[in-house]
């Protein structure tokens, strides 16, 4: 019962940190276009890259039979002029895009503006749309992120417990190896005592050999005894295997039983992306 209690502290722990805020701000930043009001992000977890992809099929999406505008980068910069983007304004727009990483997260920085100037430079309405239309794209990118880490630490499980499956199958043949070689020790054990018996018959030597001599039944029964120890050994080192393979057993199912908790806190975590 404590230890069930404990999980689900920990869980509710993992559950109030997961909840990492997404909040645009307006920031003047320095641009290709001189200083000015930038929506500026930080996305936990997240790479340039997948930045830069999410945002260019949330602005310039593919569109059959029309051509679509064209984001270039241009030294730190990606530029997309004259892309209309109906959830903020009725006017196409020229789009300034700077991304900056840093461990854990990176700061995406979007600049917005048309004829009339930068958007963010007051309180109007297109600037509230704005910031709703990058933060739901910030979201996005952020959900992206940790499906992707949720997808690792899954294939991680698979591949921690097609590793336990392996150590059962080969213990499985270490045991029947071992039952193999007992079997065979067992047999021939038989066999020397048989041989012994013979031996000690007064006057009566029975070999493979009818016209065989003592001394060749007496080898025969050496050769026997060694075979006994051989088999020994082996059911003895097979043994010593199967232990083995039982402890690593055990540390494997402790490996599974905390990436399954790992893997349970990425879930909680991205049920949190708001």
């Amino acid at each position: 019962m404590k230890t069930i209690v404990t999980w689900i502290l920990c869980l509710a722990a993992v559950a109030t940190l997961a909840q990492e805020p997404i909040e645009v701000k307006i920031e003047d930043r320095p641009s290709s276009q001189g200083i000015q009001p930038a929506f500026e992000v930080a996305v936990p977890q997240a790479t340039p890259r997948q930045a830069i992809d999410l945002w260019k099929k949330t602005i310039t999406p593919s569109k059959l039979f029309k051509k679509t505008p064209k984001m270039d980068k241009v030294k730190d910069e990606w530029l997309v002029n004259n892309v209309l983007i109906s959830d903020i304004v009725s006017q196409p727009l020229n789009v300034i895009t700077q991304v900056s990483d840093f461990p854990g997260h990176i700061y995406v920085r979007i600049f917005l503006y048309n004829q009339a100037g930068f958007l963010g430079a007051d309180s109007s309405e297109q600037t509230a749309s704005a910031k709703n239309y990058i933060r739901n794209y910030a979201v996005e990118l952020y959900r992206q992120a940790v499906e992707k880490e949720l997808k690792d630490e899954e294939q991680t499980l698979k591949g921690l417990e097609r590793d336990l499956k392996n150590l059962v199958k080969r213990n499985n043949n270490y045991n029947d190896k071992q039952v193999d070689a007992e079997r065979e020790k067992a047999e021939m054990e038989r066999d020397a005592r048989s041989q012994r018996d013979l031996i000690d018959q007064k006057g009566m030597v029975l070999t493979a050999d009818p016209e065989g001599t003592r001394a060749d039944a007496e080898k025969e029964l050496k050769s026997t005894e060694k075979d006994i120890k051989k088999a020994g050994r082996d059911a003895s080192r097979f043994k010593k295997k199967s232990r083995k393979n039982e402890r690593d057993q055990r540390d494997k199912e402790r490996e599974i039983e905390k990436q399954k908790q790992k893997v349970e806190q990425v879930r909680i975590k991205l049920g949190n992306i708001r």
